[in-house]
């Protein structure tokens, strides 16, 4: 198990995490969505043990992560900016990495290679942004690291190959029992394959938890009464947002499915329905309720 308690991290006196608590187990992937310039990838160092933190602790399979070599093999950081050898090809890379992991697989190399079109034998500079993603990838995955970083990884690479490389880290999380981290801006993506989230913000984590209990906590109903609902029976439903046109009620409200439900229905409404929000709607609403972009 991957744990922080209590992380903290200033840059010359500008507090950029505060107090960061998580529990992450193998063989499940969280999506770490945050603001531009929350935190995510500091956190992403820290945890890698590339940053030390100014209080708290990481600590993975009982060791701390900082300055401990043993532990930091376990781990791979993906940077959202990849960089190789100069002029080195996919071959020359994986025999470097081979030389300070030893878990290095060449041979797992190679197939993965082979299976995204991949030339190893060609330099790594002369290749796009894009397909350099997919060589970093393809070099993490050889690894087979316990624990793999991924900072806005699949960024820049096409359709395609974004969906064939989150389907390998899918089933590479969890056939390898494997503990994974996608930090980015792409709710879609983070809710097609994660199956824990956290929203961070301002370097403080404001929601953590499965993803089902993360979007279901956050829901918009609507309803028609047979006439106007007062303003008051509107506002005992505590709505985030309200909606009103003539007797229909559209109201995203965060709280108990049945409870809320059960109010409405004292109202004798002519119809009601429960309408499901995306990730996306989740973030954007726990984002206004912090005033960003207001």
């Amino acid at each position: 198990m991957l744990k922080t308690t209590g992380v903290e991290k200033s840059f010359g006196g500008r507090k950029v995490l505060r107090e960061i608590s998580l529990e992450l187990e193998e063989g499940h992937i969280f999506g770490l969505l945050g603001t531009n310039g929350a935190g995510k990838s500091t956190l992403l160092r820290m945890i890698s043990g590339i940053l030390r933190a100014d209080s708290g602790e990481i600590i993975l399979d009982g060791q701390r992560v900082y300055e401990n070599p043993a532990a930091k093999e376990k781990i791979c950081y993906l940077s959202d900016d990849p960089t190789f050898l100069h002029a080195a090809t996919i071959r020359e890379m994986g025999a470097f990495q081979r030389a300070w992991y030893p878990s290095h697989d060449p041979a797992r190399l190679e197939e993965l290679c082979d299976r995204f079109n991949l030339p190893m034998d060609e330099k790594v500079s002369g290749f796009s942004k894009g397909t350099q993603k997919r060589v970093q990838v393809c070099l993490a995955l050889a690894r087979r690291p316990e624990v793999l970083l991924c900072d806005e990884t699949f960024d820049g690479l096409d359709p395609v190959m974004r969906e064939a490389f989150r389907r390998t880290v899918s089933e590479e999380t969890w056939d390898r029992n494997m503990t994974t981290v996608l930090a980015g801006h792409n709710q879609q993506e983070m809710e097609d394959i994660c199956d824990q989230v956290g929203f961070l913000h301002e370097g403080r984590l404001l929601t953590v938890g499965d993803m089902d209990t993360v979007v279901s906590g956050i829901f918009r109903v609507q309803f028609a009464a047979g006439e106007p609902v007062p303003e008051e029976e509107i506002r005992k439903l505590h709505p985030l947002k309200a909606l009103r046109q003539g007797r229909l009620c559209v109201l995203t409200i965060r709280g108990n499915q049945e409870e809320v439900l059960a109010q409405i229905r004292k109202m004798e409404p002519e119809f009601c329905e429960v309408l499901p929000l995306s990730l996306e709607e989740v973030f954007i609403l726990e984002m206004e309720e912090q005033g960003y972009a207001n």
